[in-house]
């Protein structure tokens, strides 16, 4: 299919999804750091993927700069806007803990549609270079939904044995 004006639109406004996106989930990732102190190896594991979040979202910049496109600054404030308000919801109980890594499986696995969306589109427009850096994001967003999938079930234990007691 031949690179148009208008497939280039639908992708960079998907573009600027996926950086708003990745925005709200840094605001996101920022208060569930604090929030999992008490479970180091969790916050380790929050830490390293608020650092690969920060990277995404330079990523997905960079890729708009391949249209000679800027963030929507619009978009990314709302989306901020969102990050932080979640954030603001969670306590500093394992059980909000908890709460944190279910959202956070599902915001994977978003993550991982949107992507792979991204890849498809960047293909049918014949810009390899932008799916390229797109399945290096991708690829991190299925290794931390393991990563939530291994460590998930340890949480729950934690929680609903503490409650029995």
């Amino acid at each position: 299919m031949a690179n148009t004006d208008h497939h280039n639109d639908v992708v960079i406004a998907w573009l600027n999804d996926a950086y708003a996106m990745e925005n709200a989930i840094i605001e996101t990732l920022e208060s569930q750091v604090d929030l999992a102190a008490g479970h180091p190896d969790v916050q380790a594991g929050i830490q390293q993927h608020l650092e690969a979040t920060r990277h995404h979202a330079e990523t997905v910049k960079s890729c708009l700069a391949q249209f000679d496109e800027k963030p929507s600054a619009g978009k990314k404030v709302l989306a901020t806007l969102g990050g932080k308000l979640q954030g603001a919801a969670m306590g500093s109980t394992d059980d909000d803990l908890v709460r944190a890594a279910l959202q956070d499986y599902a915001t994977e696995h978003m993550e991982i549609a949107s992507y792979r969306a991204l890849i498809d589109a960047a293909q049918v427009i014949g810009m390899p270079t932008i799916g390229e850096a797109l399945k290096e994001i991708l690829a991190d967003e299925i290794e931390m939904a393991n990563w939530l999938t291994t460590n998930t079930p340890a949480l729950v234990q934690g929680v609903v044995a503490r409650a029995q007691t």
